[in-house]
């Protein structure tokens, strides 16, 4: 009997035990499967997320939502959603890494807009461009009082748009247009995290040159680089390319026409691998309409080699990439200068 009771005991330390080990794989699986989602796109009027290969794509959005954007520590996105039948006026919102706990952060009045996210480093402000003061132009949102700050247009209103905040926290990148009159070019602009010190990146074109346009500045993780998107051209001839700028010190041109064997128009980019690849959306023009759709791309800047990441008949666009939700938050290892910043804001 003695025997019988020790056994049963056994047994059932045994179930116990191999239960936790059980649940505690199951955990383990879970927070893995979760740090392999590092891509979000907009795709099919929602927002979807998926692994680096195109991989277990899943929906985490149900409105007219585009434009998602990581948080620095993987845990939040920021995106746009238009609630109106009128597509062409968008608010902010912010929600988890899965979806849950969606917070609208901008009630703009009918007409107005406000787009294209980026998270400043610490996780306390959005930079994004509104059209609430009359042209698009850079805000600055402090999420814990809601607070916006108008960056651009105070002096010289010509259009700023698509801002993207440096991985250090000190400077903002954006578009600019040159002139209002004619046909505008764009050209990347930087300013200071508060405002101050706005100039170009490079050299502005002159307004009678051949329509030059440059867009979506994305910093790259060292700080040292510039991605964008260059076109040349009128919109029937126009030529593109992938720039990798370094200041004045280096250029680095990717002609994607070679790539895909024919004429392209992209849909949002960023850099992916800490900096070794491009992640981005396209579609090919010279294909018949029926199968005009944008598909994610992944390109590695050394390898040159192109990989499609979607196959599916939907428009996948506007993609980001994150390291992983489990990534470590810089929020306290940030250098001084953004103490300096903050106190611009009056913020501790």
């Amino acid at each position: 009997m003695t025997y019988s009771l020790l056994k049963n005991t056994y047994t059932f330390i045994f179930l116990k035990v191999s239960t936790s080990l059980i649940l505690c794989c199951l955990v383990v699986s879970s927070i893995q499967n979760n740090a392999e989602a590092k891509i979000v796109f907009a795709s099919a009027g929602g927002i979807y997320v998926m692994n680096d290969d195109g991989s277990d794509r899943h929906r985490i959005t149900d409105g007219k939502d585009r434009r998602p954007c990581w948080s620095a520590d993987g845990t939040q996105i920021a995106f746009e959603r238009s609630l109106e039948k009128d597509t062409q006026r968008y608010q902010l919102f912010i929600m988890n890494a899965d979806g849950t706990n969606q917070q609208q952060l901008t009630y703009s009045n009918e007409g107005t807009r406000n787009g294209h996210p980026t998270w400043s480093p610490d996780g306390r402000f959005l930079a994004f461009h509104s059209n609430r003061s009359g042209d698009l132009e850079i805000h600055v949102m402090d999420l814990q009082t809601q607070k916006v700050t108008q960056l651009t247009g105070i002096e010289d209103e010509t259009g700023s748009y698509s801002p993207h905040w440096s991985s250090d926290g000190t400077k903002i990148a954006y578009e600019r247009s040159v002139s209002k009159v004619g046909l505008s070019h764009r050209t990347i602009w930087v300013m200071s995290a508060d405002g101050k010190n706005q100039k170009p990146y490079l050299t502005e074109p002159l307004e009678t040159a051949p329509s030059l346009f440059r867009s979506y500045p994305n910093w790259a993780p060292d700080g040292k680089r510039m991605l964008f998107i260059e076109s040349r051209g009128f919109p029937d001839k126009r030529e593109k390319r992938f720039i990798i700028q370094r200041g004045s010190v280096s250029r680095t041109e990717i002609d994607m026409d070679k790539k895909f064997g024919g004429r392209w128009v992209g849909s949002g980019s960023c850099w992916m691998d800490n900096g070794q690849a491009i992640l981005f959306s396209a579609g090919r023009l010279d294909v018949p309409d029926k199968d005009r759709y944008h598909d994610i791309y992944r390109y590695g800047i050394e390898t040159g080699q192109l990989t499609k990441l979607t196959t599916y008949r939907y428009h996948d666009v506007e993609p980001d990439w994150i390291e992983g939700p489990l990534h470590v938050s810089p929020r306290g290892k940030l250098p001084t200068q953004w103490g300096d910043i903050k106190a611009v804001y009056g913020l501790k």
